[in-house]
């Protein structure tokens, strides 16, 4: 009877472990699909490579920094790199412009907001319900001036008050087709300015907080590119 009754622990032990193991495998697929649709989404619009994984470390450096808890923090991470999957439905004769766009055509890229929410709307899961969350939400402004919905203060999403703030440092350091880089303090710099009125004052204190954090990234991002270039022109 022991015998049985240890074969049988046994078995399902085994059977825990498989299962366990699936789980496991099921969900590094799942966010492994979520970082090739960001590459995706970066072939549509060449100008901003590595933005959508900057944008990602960022916005998880805040949320840790803010103290959400881990399950949080892992959907910003993974949620994050889909701010701008909407770029898909953008004709490429914008998105290719080397100058300022017009008004016309600003309208036209704001757009890539409301098409990246519908792409993941209507899902039960928390992680593709934040991507259809922070899609619509990451351009709105604190006071109100944002876009698509002009929404104000807390009225924005929390996780798009959070994305606004990295993917504005990071469109505000980066070189651009129509702007040259700009420096790590300036960047600190912009975003401190424009608390209370692009941003959330407690994201840009979180921010601020890790910005020890934020230079590493950078740092570290602007070394990989530089080697990138550096092979490609040999």
């Amino acid at each position: 009877m022991r015998k049985e009754t240890k074969k049988s622990q046994s078995n399902l032990k085994q059977a825990y472990d498989k299962l366990k193991t699936a789980h496991g495998e099921i969900r590094e697929a799942y966010e492994d699909m979520f970082v090739r649709l960001a590459i995706a989404a970066e072939y549509k619009d060449p100008g901003i490579s590595g933005h959508v994984r900057r944008v990602s470390d960022y916005s998880t450096a805040i949320a840790r920094s803010m103290g959400l808890p881990e399950d949080e923090i892992l959907i910003i991470r993974y949620a994050s790199m889909m701010h701008d999957m909407g770029k898909i439905g953008i004709p490429d004769s914008i998105l290719d412009k080397n100058t300022v766009l017009t008004a016309e055509e600003r309208k036209e890229i704001e757009k890539h907001t409301i098409i990246g929410s519908k792409i993941f709307e209507g899902s039960v899961f928390p992680l593709v319900k934040a991507s259809s969350q922070i899609a619509l939400s990451h351009h709105e402004k604190y006071d109100g001036t944002g876009y698509p919905e002009g929404l104000k203060g807390e009225d924005i999403p929390f996780y798009g008050r959070i994305i606004a703030v990295a993917d504005y440092f990071d469109a505000f350091v980066s070189e651009r087709r129509y702007k040259t880089t700009q420096s790590f303090d300036a960047g600190i710099k912009e975003i401190e300015y424009k608390a209370n009125t692009f941003f959330d004052p407690q994201v840009v204190i979180a921010f601020l907080r890790v910005r020890n954090r934020i230079k590493e990234i950078l740092d570290a991002n602007t070394v990989i590119e530089d080697f990138v270039k550096f092979q490609a022109a040999r």
